[in-house]
């Protein structure tokens, strides 16, 4: 009997202890020199209002510098196009807002044919920026990479398109709720958690909340983890940086670039913020993601592709800064929010976030990670002053602000010296890779007055009663 009772005791502690010890002294290991990733996030632009005739810039006297600049698929493969669209003029930076949401956009995408956008989002559709606007984006492009196969996961507004970029899910499918929402559990919140990898939230203001929190259930036990703006700077010049930060631009102010407020505030934020990052301790471990959250209304000419089922929506500008970032890079690689939770799981090795996030490509292509480049400082002099604080209201006149001036900067590589190709792409999944699935159930969670068992018992009711009645009056 003994004997028996020591063998379950010691099958237990097989079984029970020693896993639950594994899992406590579980410690992640980069795949890559990667040890901080930070997520920029911006709202309602597609690629060609942004980079529709990037590198064009017919006032530079640099035009030798500009030929070898690479070209992405945009307007200017195709003059009809471009001559249909008109450019923003010199000294705007804003167009009125065009119509959003899930029935715009899908006028817009027509099914893939792409010639909705008058009917759906109306005239503001028909609009893209230039160099006067954007030289300064248009430079980290230049300096490090860019993506022109970069798509929204879904052609809707921002919080289903958010939560692809959290979750790799969405519970809703345009911009309404919450109810219903998911658990933090199924968030890439929620599995960093699991794996002891630190992790933040940026946002404007001191009220320490953003627009999705609303929709992830359990966030709010995580207060320490959402911090505003003018942390993120302390903890960037301390090095106390965590491995995974997510920047939001939202919040009132105007730094979102989305319309019909200006670019000018929020390019000049980004600005800053890459000054900042680059000039931090944790610049020679650091990649940025750079994007925008939905297209906003705004034309695109690429019909977006369909990935493990799901029909995604239209291409975004995506902007990746690194010293591991190739220079003067331009991705072909099919990509989506989802696909930056890819390239979190697979630089810290732990299970894809769930199946949709295994089955993403991961954006590889981007980096030379056997060479580290030193960081650049963004000085444009006082026609567009660098802010050194993320808080700033003052800007320039803008009817006076042409920033064609600052494209192109002297790339810190010869482009013809480059060791590895202009273009590329990559065709790389988790799942190719044989990883497992963190969560492989995404639960869709809503309060019994919203459910769908609630419209069952109704409909159970009313049959009941139509049934009775006859009954009753016999």
């Amino acid at each position: 009997m003994k004997k028996g009772v020591i063998f379950i005791i010691l099958l237990v502690a097989v079984m029970v202890i020693i896993p639950a010890v594994s899992g406590a002294v579980y410690q992640p290991s980069e795949r890559t020199p990667v040890k901080h990733i930070i997520n920029i996030y911006f709202e309602n632009h597609t690629f060609d209002n942004f980079f529709g005739t990037y590198p064009e810039n017919p006032s530079s006297t640099d035009q030798s510098l500009i030929s070898n600049i690479s070209h992405p698929t945009n307007l200017l493969n195709n003059t009809s196009l471009l001559n249909s669209l008109t450019p923003v003029q010199s000294g705007t930076f804003s167009t009125s807002n065009p119509t959003e949401g899930y029935t715009a956009y899908h006028i817009d995408w027509n099914h893939g044919g792409m010639n909705g956008f008058l009917q759906g989002s109306g005239q503001s559709a028909m609009t893209y920026y230039t160099s006067a606007q954007l030289g300064p984006i248009w430079d980290l492009t230049e300096e490090y990479g860019m993506a022109d196969n970069y798509y929204s996961p879904v052609i809707s507004e921002s919080a289903p398109n958010t939560l692809y970029y959290l979750a790799g899910f969405s519970p809703v499918f345009n911009d309404y709720g919450p109810p219903p929402t998911m658990p933090i559990g199924e968030t890439i919140f929620g599995e960093l958690n699991n794996y002891n990898i630190s992790w933040g939230v940026y946002v404007n203001g001191s009220s320490k909340s953003f627009d999705m929190s609303s929709y992830i259930q359990g966030i709010g036990s995580y207060a320490d983890n959402v911090n505003s703006w003018t942390t993120l700077t302390q903890q960037l010049s301390t090095g106390n940086l965590p491995s995974v930060s997510y920047v939001f631009s939202q919040g009132g102010n105007g730094y979102d670039m989305g319309a019909p407020g200006s670019l000018l505030k929020g390019e000049m934020w980004l600005i800053s913020l890459i000054n900042q990052i680059e000039e931090s301790p944790a610049w020679s471990s650091t990649v940025v993601f750079i994007t925008w959250d939905d297209p906003g209304g705004y034309f695109d000419q690429i019909s977006p592709p369909i990935v493990d089922g799901l029909q995604l929506g239209m291409r975004l500008p995506f902007i990746v800064v690194s010293p591991f970032a190739k220079e003067n890079y331009v991705s072909n690689t099919v990509l989506t929010h989802s696909s930056i939770l890819a390239f979190i799981d697979y630089n810290w090795n732990i299970p894809a976030l769930n199946g949709f996030v295994s089955k993403v490509n991961v954006p590889l292509d981007f980096f030379d990670f056997n060479s580290s480049r030193p960081p650049l400082t963004y000085n444009f002099g006082s026609t567009f002053t660098v802010p050194t604080n993320l808080n700033f209201n003052v800007t320039p006149n803008e009817s006076a602000v042409n920033l064609s001036f600052t494209f192109p900067l002297v790339p810190q590589e010869p482009l013809g010296s480059l060791h590895y190709g202009e273009h590329g792409q990559i065709n790389f999944t988790l799942s190719s890779a044989g990883a497992s699935i963190f969560v492989k159930n995404d639960v869709v969670q809503s309060p019994f007055y919203s459910s769908p068992y609630l419209l069952l018992i109704l409909i159970i009711a009313c049959v009941a009663i139509v049934e009775y009645l006859p009954r009753r009056r016999k």
